[in-house]
């Protein structure tokens, strides 16, 4: 019976070993496994409020409308259709409206109707913003394909392309949360890169809790730490990472005013990417770059931190101002 015993455990054991340690090699190797990584919201377990995204008051939202929209993308010379899920957030009605419309590009965690989102969403309606909110195909009710580095880009250019075309008389602010940060970053240099006219309405970009690049940001997951405990898996994650959303060397290129907002505990993606991202924008002569630094908020709940969400509404109201 012992033997028995011993025997399973040393099955196990090895088969552990043989996981543990062939595991960053198939993230080196294997983009669809580094894809599911990265869009980790793919694989969180659903909510029971999930099915009723089609239905925003279930989440509490008023002044709300559903849209689907459909999207092509061609990707590696194979046209890939699907559909997106998106709400029209409209200001309270007893504020007073803006003409300007935020793009909002959320990170990796689930969809657009997480509970943090839905607080975020209500900050601004007060405040008069219309905000736009989507799930990336493969998110939440968007369909279509599995999401890659690739098709977020092409998400948001759908969204942003339709937004611009439903709200011609709006200015369009893009902010972007965490993994929004990188996406939102890289479609806006991308768009800029071919003097695409829809960015001729984006007048800025404000970045949450944003990383330098993804392979940064992969360093600080809690999954690609055990690894670092062993010389011969060390930093085999983040490598794998390499090239993917790199924000530090985008993000100096851009000609839009930037307002990066973090908190300095967040532990997610700490503080200090930011000021990194700052400082190489100042370092390569891009002075239009602000960074707010809030007191709390950890990496999800800036918003509820009023002096941020100030500072966020100042920094709107000022680049607005200066455009019409």
């Amino acid at each position: 019976m012992i033997e028995i015993v011993l025997q399973i455990i040393i099955t196990l054991l090895v088969l552990f070993i043989t996981i543990f340690f062939t595991i960053p090699y198939i993230f080196l190797h294997c983009k669809a496994f580094k894809n599911r990584f990265l869009f980790s919201g793919v694989i969180n377990y659903p909510s029971k409020k999930d099915k009723y995204l089609g239905d925003p008051t279930k989440f509490g939202l008023e002044q709300t409308a559903n849209h689907v929209l459909e999207v092509v993308s061609d990707e590696k010379g194979s046209k890939t259709t699907g559909k997106l899920g998106m709400w029209v957030i409209e200001p309270q009605e007893n504020a007073e409206r803006q003409n300007v419309l935020i793009l909002y590009c959320h990170g990796a965690s689930s969809n657009r109707g997480k509970p943090h989102r839905i607080e975020f969403y209500k900050v601004f309606q007060s405040l008069g913003y219309t905000v736009v909110t989507f799930d990336y195909r493969g998110f939440g009710d968007s369909k279509g394909c599995r999401p890659s580095d690739a098709t977020v880009e092409t998400d948001c250019r759908r969204v942003l392309e339709w937004a611009i075309s439903r709200f011609p008389q709006y200015q369009v602010v893009v902010w972007g949360h965490s993994l929004g940060s990188g996406i939102s970053t890289k479609f806006l240099h991308s768009l800029q890169s071919e003097n695409s006219q829809f960015l001729e309405k984006v007048r800025g970009l404000i970045l949450e809790s944003a990383f330098i690049s993804a392979e940064e940001a992969a360093k600080n997951f809690p999954a690609a730490k055990y690894w670092n405990y062993f010389t011969i898996t060390r930093d085999r994650i983040p490598k794998s990472m390499k090239g993917i959303f790199p924000t530090v060397n985008l993000l100096p290129q851009l000609q839009l005013p930037v307002l990066l907002v973090h908190a300095v505990d967040d532990h997610t993606i700490p503080h200090q990417h930011s000021v990194v991202l700052k400082e190489t924008c100042c370092d390569k002569g891009k002075g239009d770059v602000e960074l707010y630094s809030a007191s709390s908020g950890q990496h999800r709940f800036v918003h509820k931190d009023s002096a941020a969400t100030d500072a966020a509404h100042r920094f709107i109201q000022s680049i607005n101002l200066v455009f019409n």
